[in-house]
């Protein structure tokens, strides 16, 4: 029965955390569709990649969200005609760019470990650059979006955001514009509440049923403690702006390697992040997001001197 407390409290505390996030995130998805034209991006985005990388980096500093808020503003941005490694770029790097992050970052090492919080926030800009180059030279443009979306966002939306135009802003009522914000926001808050759930759940299970002392007994071992510890970032999912402060908990018992592994992977890819992604992006380009962001914080995490 303790069990079954601690996870229904772990779960609760997840939803909870999480859900204001991806709510901001889905209105701000709304407002693009409905205010930003199709063009406007394309008109103002750099040509070369690196420059384009730097957009999406101080975009995730000018509209902070957390791991599951941002995939929806990705998307959206992506069908709005911004490059793929922008978009991608943007959704990794705002969890770690955000403000509020940064600041829980050196109020949780300032004292113990004062250069984390500058390894943690400039090698997430590093990753997050890498990761947007390396998929959209690896994708092609067919590979982005999951078309064959069964969901109910899709199939009903009457605001015709699915068909990637913007003919239904044709009609400028403001009380139209907003009717259309609402409907979108609700479909779309449904439609990505469901995963988050499921990847909630899935989470608190795991935290409790793995004991915390297999965690501590890898130290003879550098990679294998890394990657263990980024498996247990991808499992436990918290949010960004509270994962510092589990982290400072292994401070001196783990090496300062394998903590910020655990602080760089965290907010780019988790469980319920994942899950969110597969219902957005067409499975090759989840696949190819994941497996890099694992490779490079790995190897980055790794060699890296603290």
């Amino acid at each position: 029965m303790t069990k079954l407390s601690d996870i229904s409290i772990i779960f609760t505390s997840i939803i909870f955390e999480a859900f204001p996030f991806i709510m901001l995130g889905v209105i701000i998805s709304a407002i693009i569709q409905e205010f930003v034209p199709d063009d406007f991006f394309k008109k103002i985005m750099p040509k070369n990649p690196i420059l384009g990388s730097i957009v999406g980096i101080l975009m995730g500093l000018f509209i902070p969200s957390c791991d599951c808020a941002v995939i929806p503003v990705a998307r959206r941005l992506i069908k709005k005609g911004i490059p793929l490694n922008v978009g991608i770029t943007f959704m990794i790097a705002s969890p770690i760019v955000n403000p509020v992050v940064i600041l829980a970052t050196f109020y949780s090492f300032g004292a113990k470990i004062p250069s984390m919080v500058f390894y943690r926030t400039g090698l997430g800009i590093l990753i997050a650059i890498l990761v947007g180059i390396l998929v959209s030279i690896l994708t092609k443009k067919d590979e982005i979006f999951k078309e064959k979306n069964s969901s109910t966002f899709y199939k009903k939306c009457s605001c015709g955001c699915h068909l990637d135009t913007h003919e239904h802003s044709v009609s400028n009522n403001f009380l139209k514009r907003i009717d259309r914000i609402i409907k979108h926001t609700t479909e779309e808050l449904l439609d990505i509440t469901k995963f988050l759930i499921i990847g909630a759940l899935i989470a608190s299970v795991i935290q409790v049923i793995i004991p915390r002392s297999i965690l501590l007994d890898l130290n003879a071992n550098k990679s294998l403690e890394i990657l263990v510890f980024m498996v247990f970032a991808y499992v436990i999912s918290l949010c960004s702006t509270a994962d510092s402060f589990v982290a400072k908990t292994f401070i001196n018992q783990v090496t300062n390697n394998s903590i910020l592994a655990f602080l760089l992977l965290g907010p780019m890819i988790d469980i319920k992040n994942t899950l969110i992604l597969f219902r957005s992006y067409d499975k090759k380009l989840v696949f190819k997001i994941i497996g890099l962001i694992f490779i490079l914080v790995f190897l980055i995490s790794y060699f890296v001197r603290l």
